[in-house]
């Protein structure tokens, strides 16, 4: 028990820091916090259809290095891309303004996601060692462990995957609008990529290899975010009242920019420090008992036994 626990804090911890980095990604905006407790709540349950897949389909299993490149990054993100679409197109406006909401709020699910993930990893493969009762194996591969799940992999995948989806949902353009669906393709196509190869590094075991690809992914996220923050609403109804600016175009009007939620005037958003203690409460108190719930199920599946 003392293990599961640990495992599972040192799991919450992590995805608590991704969290709170993608929740002050935002220059102008916090976004809403029932929303990102939506999607992390969700992200986390997507392993549950993921693993009754690999379980209802003959010969399907992620183990090795071809269920990592060829079946593992396909499933995983059409399940948590699902989720997404499902969730994103009940909650709209006001809190999905513009495609940086989007790529936040992919992210946090992402996050959900891979936090199980980093807690299976983390206290199935300390397990044998623990339960032998040999220390010193047990705390080198649980430091290694912890090392290796540290990488933001699936919050990176789906951030970037949501920049996409929010570009082709926020455009203002007919051709925009009309290429929506292409988005959501276009950044289904890219998560699978960016998963794949992170899995090809993570099993290639190079550390110097590994942390490229997450530098890469970095950049990669933090152009979007440039270019999302230079073409933000929030930035533009700035610059009109300001007088720098005399045209308007985006969907939204100035006015629901003006009294979303989580947007100060004038001035950059404020620290919102308070706002971020039900997350962070959740993770303390909840993040247990669902990471409880969501492993019961997943080892009942496992066995074969349905829930």
């Amino acid at each position: 028990m003392k293990l599961f626990v640990e495992s599972a804090y040192l799991s919450s911890l992590l995805s608590a820091i991704y969290i709170a980095l993608l929740y002050r990604s935002h220059r102008y905006r916090r976004p809403p916090i029932a929303p990102l407790l939506v999607a992390f709540t969700m992200g986390m349950l997507a392993v549950i259809p993921v693993v009754l897949i690999y379980r209802l389909v003959p010969g399907l299993h992620p183990d090795g290095m071809l269920g990592a490149v060829a079946i593992a990054p396909w499933l995983e993100e059409a399940v948590k891309l699902l989720l997404f679409l499902t969730m994103a197109r009940r909650l709209g406006y006001p809190t999905l303004i513009e495609p940086l909401d989007y790529a936040i709020l992919f992210g946090v699910l992402g996050v959900g996601f891979s936090v199980y993930e980093d807690f299976w990893y983390i206290f199935g493969g300390s397990y044998p060692s623990w339960i032998s009762g040999d220390v010193g194996r047990f705390s080198e591969v649980f430091r290694w462990l912890i090392y290796a799940r540290s990488f933001p992999g699936h919050l990176l995948f789906d951030a970037v995957a949501g920049f996409l989806i929010g570009w082709g949902m926020c455009g203002e353009s007919e051709r925009a609008r009309a290429n929506r669906r292409w988005s959501i393709v276009g950044a289904f196509a890219v998560a699978v990529a960016m998963h794949t190869g992170f899995n090809l590094a993570a099993h290639a075991r190079g550390t110097l290899l590994l942390w490229s690809v997450v530098v890469l992914y970095v950049g990669l996220f933090l152009a979007f975010r440039r270019r999302a923050l230079e073409r933000s609403p929030f930035a533009a109804l700035q610059a009109l009242l300001a007088g720098d600016a005399t045209s308007w175009g985006f969907p939204v009007s100035p006015v629901q920019v003006l009294f979303a939620e989580g947007f100060d005037w004038p001035g950059r958003v404020k620290s919102r420090i308070l706002p971020f203690y039900p997350l962070t409460l959740s993770l303390v108190v909840l993040f247990p008992v669902l990471v409880s719930c969501v492993y019961l199920l997943h080892r009942l599946l496992s066995m074969g036994v349905q829930p």
